[in-house]
Formats: C-alpha cells, structure tokens, sequence
C-alpha cells in the first residue's frame, strides 16, 4: 500500500482547561504497518486566544509509547500560555523535520502536529500517549481531540528519547553527562538543549564528539540550518496583526538544537561542556535515528473463492 492516513484515536475531553493544567492517558489499538508520521489534532472554538501565539505552546509534555517502546518524550521546561514568540514544542517538531498545521484564528482553533515516526508495527499493535497541557487563556468548546498515523515510506525511525537534566552555575563551565537510550543500531543525530526561563542563558556548548570548539547559541542554530537567512523556524501567531506564519531563528527562546551528525554512540552517552549565564536547570535531550523499512499500512485481503453470504462460505468450507 501507498499513503493512508489513519484515525487512531478520538474524544472530545483531552483538551487544554482554562482554569487549571490538564493530563490525560490515552490508548488503542493500531494497524500494522509502516508509520511515517505521528499527528496529534486538536480542534474546538475558544473564547478568546488560547495563548499569546501558536496554541501548540500550551503542551507541557508529550509521550508517545508503541508496543511498550517509547518513540517520543519530551517535556517543555517554559511551557506558559503567555509565550508571545516560537514555543520549544513547535522548534524541536521542526527540527525533527515534521511541521505544525495550523489555523490562523484566534478562536477557531484547528491544530494539526505532525512528528515524524518512521516506525514498523506488527499487527496487534498499541499506542499509548500520554499528554499535558499547561492552563489555556481561554475555554474550549465543541471540541475534538485527535491522533493519526500517516502510513507511508520512511528510511529510518526518529526516536526522541528522555531528557537528562542538569544544574548549571553562574559563570562556570559545567561537564554534562546526557544519557543516550539503548536501541541496537541506533544512532545519535542531536541533542536540544533548553533552559528553564525562556531566554538564552547558555552561552557556551562545547559537545566533545565534535571537538574542543565552543558553540555560541547564535552558532548551534546556525550549525542546525536556523541561522537567520537559511531556513527558519514558523509560528501561528493569530493576534498579529496578520494571520500569516511568523518567521523566526529561534533566538530568545532558551533552546537549542545542536546536530550531532548521526554520531555512532557506544558508551551510552554523550559529554557536553555547557557555560550558562545564570544558575537554573537545564535539559538535554537525544534524538535518535534507527534504519527502518517498510511501504504503508498493511491492509487486509479477501480470501473468498466466489461471492457468497457469511454463512453460505462457512457451510461450504466445513462440508
């Protein structure tokens, strides 16, 4: 089979709360098959703006576990509905090379978030997702929330493993050890490094993989493509003044991406030399590549030798 897309999963509750964050666990059953992306829809009329800018700021965390394999974690360290600008949700899906679809209207919400997958399931697959909202600007309602699978070809599997955290200290260089999750074959294509505030805290990462140069933010972005000129990131920004996509590098943000080029890891971590301006948490997160193979979703054939009723083909196998 070629392309299918494929609802996995629909309610009308798991959806962000104007009075309080929201958690909700979720899971079903999914067809065999070839996974190229993951969407995560949410769909509804709020009141007034539900964030500052692109709605996806309002996710706190995301999980995303197949078979009891964990395909995507990550946890938004800044995550607020005040974020006026790019929120970290929306870079790392860029950076992994998925992309937000997004309606631009302050209260005619329609989200769609694709993250690359590239998974192979069985048949008698599972999904479970796990997601957390930080508290919207506004009430939702006549809502829908929604996950797809886009079935199609995909080289390899994007694996967004859990975060290592770490405490800088002013001023000081500080050695961090980032845990790399084992996946025989797997191979480290970066790491995103954020800071607790939303600013630009770090001034220095020195990923000794790569050598002993010191990589500025303004530098990670632009070894990652983000550099201003190249290929930025997008937004929804629905109080603009226009509702087009915004465009930015990423900076002001307090994240990061920094490419580790497919580093072929075998010690089950990767060092980092990280100098931050301020003492706060950070935290560091692998994305990894697994070789994959596969074409859509497998689909189901008829066996029947001739066009009968149920019964009539039951009757005429057993006699």
């Amino acid at each position: 089979m070629g392309v299918r897309y494929t609802k996995i999963y629909q309610d009308a509750v798991s959806i962000p709360s104007e009075t309080a964050s929201a958690t909700y666990d979720v899971s079903n059953p999914v067809p065999a098959g070839l996974v190229e992306m993951v969407g995560i829809r949410l769909v509804g009329t709020t009141a007034a703006q539900p964030t500052s800018a692109s709605a996806t700021g309002l996710i706190k965390n995301l999980r995303l576990t197949y078979n009891g394999d964990q395909l995507f974690s990550y946890t938004n360290l800044a995550a607020v509905n005040t974020t006026a600008t790019l929120d970290r949700f929306s870079a790392l899906v860029q950076d992994l090379g998925g992309f937000i679809a997004e309606k631009g209207s302050a209260t005619a919400q329609d989200i769609t978030i694709w993250i690359p997958a590239g998974i192979r399931l069985p048949g008698n697959s599972r999904l479970e997702a796990h997601i957390e909202y930080v508290t919207s600007a506004a009430a939702w309602s006549n809502t829908k929330f929604e996950i797809w699978q886009k079935y199609g070809r995909s080289s390899s599997a994007t694996i967004v493993g859990n975060q290592t955290s770490s405490t800088m200290v002013a001023g000081a260089q500080v050695q961090v050890t980032v845990k790399i999750p084992s996946y025989k074959g797997a191979t480290v294509s970066g790491i995103q490094i954020q800071s607790t505030t939303a600013g630009d805290d770090m001034t220095s990462v020195i990923a000794k993989p790569l050598g002993d140069f010191e990589f500025t933010p303004t530098l990670a972005r632009g070894l990652a493509g983000r550099a201003a000129g190249r290929d930025p990131y997008e937004f929804m920004d629905a109080g603009a003044s226009t509702t087009a996509p915004q465009l930015t590098d990423g900076a002001g943000t307090g994240q990061v991406f920094l490419p580790l080029y497919d580093l072929a890891n075998t010690d089950g971590s990767v060092t980092l030399l990280v100098t931050a301006a301020t003492s706060e948490t950070y935290t560091f997160t692998p994305i990894l590549s697994l070789p994959t193979g596969g074409n859509g979703e497998a689909m189901p054939t008829q066996t029947a030798s001739k066009a009968t009723g149920g019964s009539e083909a039951i009757l005429d196998r057993a006699e």
